[in-house]
């Protein structure tokens, strides 16, 4: 069967687990979803990135919408990363950008189009995609050496560009996130605050990190190095990443000129892309929608 992107995901997806960067001498794996076929032309190849708090999950934990995308024709990348609280801001942001670079430097292999790449995250990965969009090529991100076909070291920087990006609850600015869930500690809502607050003390060193990883505070400074047409979905009732974060960033990425686009999704509760539910679908749906306007767009400009 001859493949191409198609929105009503008739393919079969094959899986498999690949070694694609060294960091410090440890080997990171990335699970590569395929659809089954002969590609009809170079495929558009998605990067994802798991949530978790910087500290929990792998490459599998996406693996629904993961699936999902790759069975409507594209290469979906799904990464290990270097966490909390073993590893410290910007470790796994420096994985992220390798990750981007592995894909494209594979892109023959992969049968994808090496100009038709782009990020998925949600949550902590959300916040990790974002990040990985606007600083493209920055010295703080690199350092990461990925791995060749023939198993040797490859770059440590460069290529590192997206055409898109797509966030599920980001938190974007962690800094505001941390503050929130401070002050919810001991609230008397059941609300597990604590474990959040942990987990940012896990992954950033201080305040001042987490200040410097907050993607708002880049666009709004000016400081972002590219702002890549965006998708960012935000549940109502998300007592993790409030909606208030998900505003500011939005209106930032307005502000600088950027295009994104914000979907609510009503009743919906934080890491539900994770379930196959009527939510997830309608994310999945929208998504492959955002991509087949924004990557099929490039492919005929380019």
């Amino acid at each position: 069967m001859k493949v191409r992107f198609d929105q009503t995901a008739p393919y079969e997806v094959e899986e498999t687990d690949v070694p694609f960067a060294r960091p410090e001498g440890k080997e990171l794996l990335a699970r590569i979803y395929r659809p089954a076929g002969e590609p009809e032309a170079p495929l558009a190849a998605l990067v994802d990135v798991h949530g978790g708090a910087w500290s929990r999950g792998d490459r599998t934990t996406g693996a629904h919408h993961c699936r999902a995308l790759a069975a409507s024709g594209l290469v979906v990348v799904s990464l290990d990363f270097r966490q909390g609280s073993e590893h410290k801001h910007p470790a796994a942001s420096a994985d992220v950008a390798a990750g981007v670079r592995f894909t494209r430097a594979r892109a023959g292999a992969l049968g994808i189009d090496p100009t038709r790449i782009g990020l998925v995250g949600s949550s902590s990965g959300g916040q990790l995609v974002l990040l990985a969009a606007v600083t493209a090529g920055s010295d703080e991100h690199a350092g990461t050496p990925i791995i060749l076909a023939d198993g040797s070291l490859g770059a440590t920087n460069g290529g590192e560009s997206v055409a898109i990006v797509l966030a599920l609850y980001p938190v974007a600015d962690p800094l505001a996130r941390y503050r929130y869930a401070v002050g919810r500690q001991d609230d008397g809502s059941g609300f597990d605050a604590t474990r959040l607050v942990n987990a940012h003390h896990g992954y950033f060193k201080d305040e001042a990190a987490m200040a410097a990883a907050s993607v708002t505070r880049i666009v709004e400074s000016g400081e972002a190095r590219a702002l890549p047409p965006a998708w960012v979905a935000q549940p109502e009732l998300d007592d993790n990443v409030p909606p208030a974060i998900t505003e500011a960033l939005v209106r930032a990425w307005q502000q600088a000129g950027g295009e994104i686009e914000r979907v609510h999704f009503p009743g919906a509760r934080h890491g539900f892309i994770q379930q196959s539910t009527a939510d997830s679908e309608r994310a999945i749906t929208l998504m492959r929608d955002f991509i087949g306007r924004r990557l099929a767009a490039k492919s005929r400009a380019s």
